[in-house]
């Protein structure tokens, strides 16, 4: 994760002389999309007329591997592009020039996420590769040194994940107690795993996937069942009134919203698609991209749109909590007594609300 967070950090280090120049950044965005799309294309054909070499699979796998640094040069330039735009037209906007601060906020955030975008994926490739491999070796290899193997990776999995939660627990409530917060999670999660390792079988295959979905799983539940006017008055202490507090609690409502109806989604797919492309001889990428991708994109877009009606609805109902936005100000002019701007304000509000819904009707309608 580490050295993907580096490179991807050194690609927007490479961006930034590039998205001075607004015409630079805007041929990049557009140009990005495609670049992108045909070398995936490339690398990962419909189907194979003979069996691909490895020369051609290394070929493969570095195209892959400039395909996804392309896409995050284009993240990069998209978020040069977006503050160069926020910076030319804030003083031509004069009153609304809330939403040139809206966009320099937008890119500012595109900035910052990617190298951990990029992180994320280094470690979900790295995992994955590393997995195949101790699998692989652990088959081939005798018992008893595959449960030796066991015995040392649980123990220090298990010491890694309890220090990293006490490290946090220390971070959060500056206990001042390291024997509390760190030495003592190490011990009990080194134990917890070499315990782990002795009830498993040598050469079982553990069911990590299942494992990380229902620990993610129950974390988004738990999560989904706090209400975004609750998550807004958290947020409102913890960072302030302002629309940061209210964009965090309609962000992380919509995230935990939204995983749960993508993974449902996932999960309800039909097996024919894929057991066609697995019988072509298809690797697990390539069966993603055919055979799933194609079933999910449409209720995603139905959902995402859904929860874009949602999010332009409760704004206004968590600037009423101190979260920002027309909410916020539509409180104090009613507590002011101008109703004559609350008017407006609430027309405002309808207008916004019935132009919303006619957009993303017109959307389902087009693409799902």
């Amino acid at each position: 994760m580490g050295l993907g967070y580096f490179v991807v950090n050194q690609v927007g280090k490479f961006t930034i002389p590039l998205s001075e120049n607004i015409v630079v950044s805007l041929l990049s965005v557009i140009a990005t999309p495609f670049i992108f799309w045909f070398a995936i294309r490339w690398a990962l054909p419909q189907e194979e007329i003979k069996v691909p070499t490895l020369s051609v699979r290394l070929t493969r796998l570095l195209v892959i591997f400039i395909a996804i640094l392309v896409a995050f040069f284009g993240f990069f330039q998209l978020a040069g592009l977006t503050t160069s735009i926020s910076l030319g037209i804030e003083k031509a906007l004069g009153s609304l020039g809330f939403l040139a601060t809206f966009l320099f906020q937008v890119s500012d955030i595109l900035r910052i996420t990617t190298p951990a975008l990029g992180a994320l994926a280094a470690g979900g490739a790295l995992a994955s590769f590393l997995g195949r491999i101790g699998q692989r070796t652990a088959e081939k290899s005798p018992a008893a040194r595959v449960k030796t193997i066991n015995f040392i990776v649980a123990s220090l999995a298990g010491a890694t994940i309890f220090g990293l939660s006490g490290w946090l627990v220390e971070w959060l409530y500056q206990v001042g107690r390291v024997e509390y917060t760190f030495w003592g999670p190490i011990i009990v999660g080194a134990g917890l795993g070499l315990l782990l390792a002795f009830l498993t079988k040598p050469k079982a295959t553990l069911p990590t996937g299942m494992v990380v979905y229902s620990i993610t799983r129950t974390i988004l539940n738990a999560l989904r069942s706090v209400e975004a006017l609750v998550m807004a008055i958290v947020f409102v202490i913890a960072v302030g009134i302002g629309p940061f507090a209210g964009m965090m609690a309609l962000g992380l409502h919509t995230i935990v919203s939204l995983a749960k109806l993508y993974s449902e989604q996932v999960e309800s797919i039909m097996p024919g698609p894929l057991e066609a492309i697995t019988a072509t001889g298809a690797n697990r990428l390539q069966t993603i991209i055919y055979a799933v991708i194609p079933q999910i994109i449409p209720p995603y877009i139905s959902y995402t749109m859904y929860r874009w009606d949602i999010n332009v609805r409760m704004s206004t109902i968590i600037g009423f909590v101190g979260g920002g936005g027309i909410g916020f100000l539509l409180q104090q002019n009613i507590n002011l007594l101008n109703y004559r701007a609350a008017s407006t304000q609430m027309l405002a509000i309808a207008i916004v609300v019935a132009s919303m819904d006619y957009i993303s009707s017109v959307l389902r309608e087009k693409y799902v």
